[in-house]
């Protein structure tokens, strides 16, 4: 057996590598227990302005580009537009760009047939009618322009977007839009009491403009100016099937009268202040602490645009992701979401584009006293008198990436954080701040520049791994994906272990890591492979392995690192939206079930099992030796408010093979040995996942304990699975 050096193990796990066993050995003591309990933010999630994440994730509002604005997309995303025609957001491709659907027609003809006549993407003509749309400059409800529709004597014209109903749970939709008649002739004096527009809004058919669903008339009265109409649509029952696409229709009939439309909105009924309330009951089973709010977006983000009056606020270019900002989900709404799940928020501040005072004012808007301070009497007006009193505050993201909009060297972001700190501290000296550190696989440089610049004034450092299979094109020759995929499991392995150096690195430093000396937060980490079907990805049960070793990574090590955010409470590895149906991944499955453990202390473990060593396998983290095949973690609750007085959670590394498990239950009370419950998540295929078609493929399933509840028992682990016992 292989001696296994004292870097390559685990906190609280005594591991004896024996690669000849048929069987690994556990050994629990419940009476040895950390000097420390896992905090809750240590389950926090994370959420930012990408993809499906906060529009047609968290946020309900149905439609795209609800204020018919120019830069919907950026050049790379408009091309793929132009090229397919019909377009949606992926998270397996580039982290968010648009990725094509399968081409149900010619190419780019959803393209040209909205630009031809003149309308924005996604818009289109509810008819082949040709030109009868206009785009007004300055004459809007919302932003700089405005749609001018056209009506004609003899045909209907009308603006259409295909959109996708959550109709297995409500047939009922409300939405809203702005309209403002328009003089047609010198003859027509748009006075009041000149005959009214009747525009129709409504439900169709897909492509087919004279299957009408569901509509409503509403009035534009000439002479009024800008006005806010809202509407209500019924769908008959089984009008639509679940997952098939629809036309939302605005429409003049046979007519001469011309309107301009502006910020059209639609909602499902059932939102819960503007949240779809699949995504929130999720969320609040998961029980999230900690809610971040950051991401590449935050680099160009400036909160003033997001604070306010909805309907007021600028839709802009999303630079980070070539997407539309639409500001609808702001500070408040943040805020608002944090508080119906039951996490407390966490702002990232703009450390890229935006300045100090900046941040200092988004703190002060937040905290500061609505009678005493300027922005907390704006926060007041906006309808919050109360301060939000948000505590966690993090300076800067990923400012490492030139891909980051005012991106930083490490001597730059050591130099630039304390200026940030002092400024946001001056409005708030309650606040707990979080400097942007490196990632595991190049964060000496970043971290020694914060030492050397903020030194005892380091709370906490931030590191993120957002981290992928090795592609194709650049394994070495003898790579297969089986080598690959055993590489991916590892990498939570390597990861603690670049941990216990980083905290050696502050040590060495003379920075403290006990207590309230500088810890570390893991403000992003997520595995991703852009073949799902084939690799560990976070929609998949190969993700939701990875999770599951990161998390016992982080736990193992939660008095130096009390903080980390899981990509993301939607999309990525979390709750999915998509064609109007629900899910949720394998991972956010498995870290529910781990957030349970928040306030419980980790136990030592004795472990005997077969192992294996890592050579050229994640391009991130190339080499990781003694890498056990069982990973074993656990937890006392005895002293939480947890549903067990032990719990093991157990993962399953091999790719093909079931591994037996002799688990022995020590150190407990007389009688408190009765294992009450035990669960597995597991599949034939490590790429099995969830869908809208099929939401409960992967999830856990009940496992029969032992007969006689006998505190030493015997479990078979299924191949790349997780599995959790109860005491």
């Amino acid at each position: 057996m292989p001696a296994i050096p004292a870097e390559h193990q685990e906190p609280f796990t005594d591991w004896v590598r024996d690669d000849e066993a048929d069987e690994a050995t556990v050994e629990v003591f419940a009476d040895r227990a950390a000097p420390f309990a896992l905090p809750p933010t240590l389950f926090g999630s994370f959420i930012e302005n990408i993809g499906d994440c906060v529009y047609g994730g968290v946020w309900a509002q149905i439609l795209r580009n609800p204020s018919f604005e120019p830069d919907y997309l950026s050049a790379f995303n408009l091309s793929e537009a132009c090229r397919a025609g019909r377009f949606v957001t992926d998270p397996t491709f580039a982290y968010g760009y648009v990725r094509i659907e399968p081409l149900m027609e010619e190419p780019g003809d959803r393209f040209f047939r909205s630009s031809a006549p003149g309308l924005p993407l996604p818009w289109e003509p509810l008819r082949p009618l040709g030109a009868r749309y206009e785009m007004r400059h300055g004459d809007a409800a919302n932003g700089p322009r405005s749609l001018l529709l056209m009506g004609l004597n003899e045909h209907e014209v009308g603006v259409r977007q295909g959109v996708y109903l959550p109709v297995h749970r409500t047939r009922r939709f409300v939405g809203s839009l702005w309209a403002k008649a328009v003089k047609l002739s010198s003859g027509d004096s748009g006075a009041p009491d000149a005959p009214p527009v009747m525009l129709s809004v409504g439900l169709r058919r897909r492509d087919r403009p004279d299957e009408v669903i569901a509509a409503t008339e509403i009035l534009v009265e000439k002479g009024s100016g800008w006005t806010r109409r809202a509407f209500t649509l019924d769908m008959p029952d089984g009008a639509i099937a679940p997952l098939e696409k629809a036309d939302f229709c605005v429409a003049l009939d046979r007519t001469d009268a011309r309107v301009l439309l502006d910020n059209v909105l639609l909602w499902p009924a059932d939102h819960i202040e503007g949240f779809d309330p699949e995504v929130i009951e999720a969320a609040r089973a998961a029980r999230i602490p900690l809610l971040r709010w950051g991401g590449n977006f935050c680099s160009g983000y400036h909160w003033q645009d997001g604070v306010g009056p909805l309907e007021a606020r600028p839709t802009i270019l999303n630079q980070a992701w070539g997407l539309p900002e639409y500001n609808h989900f702001g500070t408040n709404e943040f805020v608002r979401l944090c508080r119906l799940i039951g996490a407390e928020p966490q702002i990232c501040v703009n450390a890229g584009s935006g300045e100090v005072d900046e941040a200092a004012a988004w703190v002060e808007y937040c905290n500061g006293d609505a009678t005493t301070t300027e922005y907390g009497a704006l926060r007041a007006s906006h309808g919050y008198p109360e301060p939000h009193n948000v505590r966690w505050w993090e300076v800067g993201n990923e400012l490492w990436g030139n891909f980051q909009i005012g991106w930083q060297t490490p001597e730059g972001n050591g130099r630039r954080y304390k200026p940030f700190a002092d400024a946001m501290r001056a409005v708030d000296p309650t606040i707990r701040l979080i400097a942007m550190g490196g990632d595991p696989d190049f964060y000496e440089k970043w971290h020694a520049a914060l030492i050397e610049h903020a030194g005892a004034d380091l709370d906490l450092v931030a590191t993120h791994f957002v981290i992928g299979t090795f592609p194709l094109d650049q394994r070495p020759n003898d790579s297969t994906d089986a080598h690959a995929h055993r590489a991916d499991f590892a990498v939570p392995v390597g990861t603690g272990r670049v941990l216990d150096k980083m905290r050696a690195q502050f040590e060495a430093a003379g920075a403290p890591t006990q207590g309230r000396g500088v810890g570390l937060a893991f403000t992003e980490w997520l595995f991703w492979s852009p073949r799902l079907d084939v690799d560990p990805c976070f929609t998949n049960l190969g993700g939701a392995v990875c999770v599951a070793g990161f998390l016992h990574a982080l736990a193992r090590r939660a008095d130096f690192v009390p903080v980390s955010n899981l990509s993301a409470l939607t999309w990525f590895a979390g709750i999915h939206r998509q064609r109007g149906g629900f899910f949720i991944t394998p991972s956010f499955l498995v870290f529910g079930l781990y957030a349970e453990a928040a306030g419980c202390r980790p136990v030592s473990v004795r472990l005997r099992a077969p192992g294996h060593d890592i050579t050229g396998g994640n391009r991130r983290l190339n080499v990781i030796g003694d890498t056990p095949d069982v990973d074993v973690l656990a937890v006392d609750g005895s002293g939480a408010a947890a549903p067990f007085r032990l719990r093991v959670y157990l993962v399953n590394r091999r790719l093909a093979e079931p591994l037996p498990v002799r688990l022995a239950l020590d150190g407990l009370e007389a009688g408190a040995a009765a294992v009450t419950r035990i669960r597995q998540m597991s599949a034939d295929n490590l790429a099995a996942a969830n869908t809208p078609e099929e939401p409960n493929r992967v999830g856990w399933t009940d496992v029969a304990p032992p007969p006689g509840q006998s505190p030493r028992l015997r479990l078979v682990l299924p191949p790349h699975s997780v599995t959790v016992v109860d005491v």
